[in-house]
């Protein structure tokens, strides 16, 4: 959360690209004085948090790998090929680097599958690829000073953190002993609307990243229900179309969220911990368009715009949360079937 915070602030300050280069910064670890210096602390402060982020995945990717007996072979590749990739990104060896990148997914989807992986040691490992390509991605913005790469970064970046979500959901007891029992008809409806729900909240994240990158010190336009005076700008004017489509696309997803949040509270019951999920979710949109609005009225005010970000993170984690839980539910209609089955009814018997 701490490094989601500080990016956003990196760029909400616009000081993305106040250090030149990458992976050092003036051509050393640390430049002279940078914690003194407010855009300096910012930027390279990231970079820090983001290895602190890194060797962090990178132990629970040592630990899953020890756990499950995995060899030193792969350890030593995996190091190995990351810095590797690292090196051929830096090196500006585009083509071959992405060649590596792609060559270790094929890698872990094939391991994975072959192996029979437990869930968290195929996880962790993903982790700690995504957290390699995200360094380079962040490398990229810097070398290239290329907002494409800054978008992708961003959103990346919340695809990642929804995956260390997953983890520790996959972890916690909740998981092993809280998990949603669903009849067959809202089995059905809560898999479809939930995995819709989060789709449809990376999208405005997606199109949040693109309006944040091109207009990150001030928005193309200032008023609340118009957008420079049109109600719906041409996309000739890219800028203008991107804000409109940002603020209204927000106001109906929010709508949305709240209603498939009113239909959740019958999948979650009374769940454990997720059962807190379908209210958080019908007041944070509220909260995320508030908040959207006072970005506009106050010009992007730093606080209020982190928020905005911070909030808009909270949804996407909670939809994930949600759509995570519904897909990984327990079928009670597979239950009364081994229950009509068993010896003399036996309701006691094992599903």
């Amino acid at each position: 959360m701490i490094l989601v915070w500080w990016g956003a602030t990196v760029t909400t300050n616009d000081v993305g690209l106040s250090v030149p280069d990458w992976p050092l910064a003036y051509g050393k670890v640390n430049p002279d004085g940078w914690t003194q210096v407010p855009a300096l602390l910012q930027e390279h402060g990231h970079r820090w948090a983001g290895m602190i982020v890194g060797l962090l995945v990178l132990s629970q990717y040592t630990f899953q790998l020890v756990r499950h007996r995995g060899g030193l072979i792969e350890f030593v590749a995996m190091a190995t090929c990351s810095i590797g990739f690292l090196y051929l990104v830096w090196s500006g060896a585009l083509g071959l680097a992405s060649l590596v990148g792609v060559m270790g997914f094929v890698w872990l989807t094939l391991a994975w599958y072959s192996q029979r992986w437990n869930p968290l040691r195929g996880l962790t490992t993903l982790a700690l690829l995504l957290v390699v390509l995200q360094a380079s991605l962040g490398g990229l913005r810097v070398l290239k000073m290329s907002d494409p790469y800054g978008i992708v970064h961003g959103c990346l970046g919340q695809l990642f953190f929804c995956l260390l979500l997953l983890i520790a959901y996959l972890s916690s007891s909740t998981w092993r002993h809280g998990r949603l029992i669903l009849t067959g008809k809202d089995r059905s409806a809560a898999l479809s609307l939930s995995a819709l729900l989060f789709v449809l909240v990376f999208g405005q994240l997606i199109v949040g990243a693109i309006l944040r990158h091109t207009q990150r010190v001030h928005l193309a336009a200032s008023d609340i229900l118009t957008t420079n005076g049109h109600w719906m700008p041409p996309t000739s004017a890219p800028d203008l179309f991107t804000l409109f489509l940002h603020k209204y696309y927000g106001f109906t997803l929010g709508v949305i969220v709240i209603v498939v949040a009113v239909k959740a509270q019958k999948w979650v019951g009374a769940a454990p911990v997720i059962r807190r999920i379908p209210p958080l979710l019908m007041v944070m949109p509220m909260v995320q368009v508030t908040l959207g609005i006072f970005v506009v009225i106050t010009g992007k005010s730093f606080w209020v715009t982190n928020f905005h970000v911070f909030n808009g993170l909270g949804i996407l984690s909670l939809t994930f949360i949600l759509m995570v839980s519904c897909w990984g539910s327990v079928r009670t209609i597979g239950m009364i079937a081994s229950t009509e089955a068993s010896p003399a009814g036996n309701s006691d018997a094992p599903v």
